[in-house]
């Protein structure tokens, strides 16, 4: 694997977690509240004790804030909104209340969300140089972050106008321990270039055997680019292949309205055979029409 370029400021400041024993920490869970209108962000960080302390339910420590980068500057600043920290001191009614307070303020609107999978790549250099490698963003901060090979670049979420990312990272030898960091986007394309080999990618581990994985890459293309006919067909590819057959014709009508071709390439694509006796199947490709006509 490629490591990361020379171009990522220090994560998000976490200061309570700061006060805690990381040997408490048995995992961490973040999750995108919303996107601004601009390069803002919304989301929230939890702390999970191991087993055997407290309620391994519960959060041991609840972080919900803000990360944004004013116009005309790299650097984020973050604000915490809600923090709770220690033992029993999780509230659902207090997170839920703060959530919604950061939607009215205009944290409202939903992100692309990405997932990099810590597994393998399809046997092609340039797939592995897009997914591995930050270098597709074109960020343009000097700044280096993760300083230590120990972190790998997990996905993230990309801002609506696809601008911004909030990128996340994962510990490599304690897996579900993140850093998060907000960074502007200076390639325009880079959601549908990072879709499009993530499909890709689906389609050469599904050749090398890999298919959990491979329908893992599917999902994450159709959901970081859904304009891109290629990621929704292959997502309905996958869902047919992993006896999700309601999905599948779902997705696959997606892909159609996108790219009506796709149509004709599903009638004879073995990846959708267990389907094609289906009259959903027939009606989403066309082929309910063709015997009308036929009959007539």
């Amino acid at each position: 694997m490629k490591t990361l370029p020379l171009l990522l400021l220090a994560l998000l400041a976490l200061p309570a977690a700061a006060q805690m024993d990381e040997a408490d920490v048995d995992h961490e869970t973040w999750n995108v509240i919303g996107w601004n209108d601009a390069c803002g962000v919304a989301f929230e960080h939890f702390y999970y004790p191991k087993l055997g302390e407290e309620m391994t339910t519960e959060p041991i420590e609840t972080h919900i804030g803000t990360a944004m980068i004013h116009p005309g500057k790299e650097d984020y600043v973050a604000r915490w909104t809600y923090e709770a920290t220690g033992r029993l001191s999780y509230k659902e009614s207090a997170n839920i209340k703060a959530e919604k307070d950061l939607k009215k303020a205009g944290y409202n609107r939903p992100g692309y969300p990405e997932l990099i999978q810590d597994a393998p790549v399809g046997d092609q250099p340039e797939l592995a140089e897009t997914l591995l490698s930050t270098e597709t963003l074109q960020a343009r901060l000097t700044k280096a972050w993760p300083p230590q090979p120990e972190w790998r670049w997990a996905g993230g979420s990309y801002s609506p106008l696809g601008t911004c990312g909030l990128l996340v990272f994962e510990h490599r030898s304690n897996p579900r321990h993140y850093r998060l960091l907000l960074l502007r986007i200076y390639n325009p394309r880079v959601r549908l270039d990072r879709a499009y080999a993530h499909a890709s990618n689906a389609r050469l581990l599904f050749n090398a055997g890999n298919l959990d994985v491979a329908a893992t890459e599917a999902e994450t293309a159709a959901a970081l680019a859904p304009e891109l006919p290629i990621a929704r067909y292959e997502h309905a590819a996958m869902l047919s292949l992993t006896g999700n057959p309601n999905k599948a014709i779902a997705e696959l009508a997606e892909a159609i309205k996108l790219d009506p071709t796709y149509a004709e390439k599903a009638k004879g694509d073995l990846d959708f055979a267990d389907l094609k006796d289906r009259q959903d199947f027939r009606e989403t490709t066309g082929m309910s029409k063709k015997i009308e006509v036929d009959m007539h």
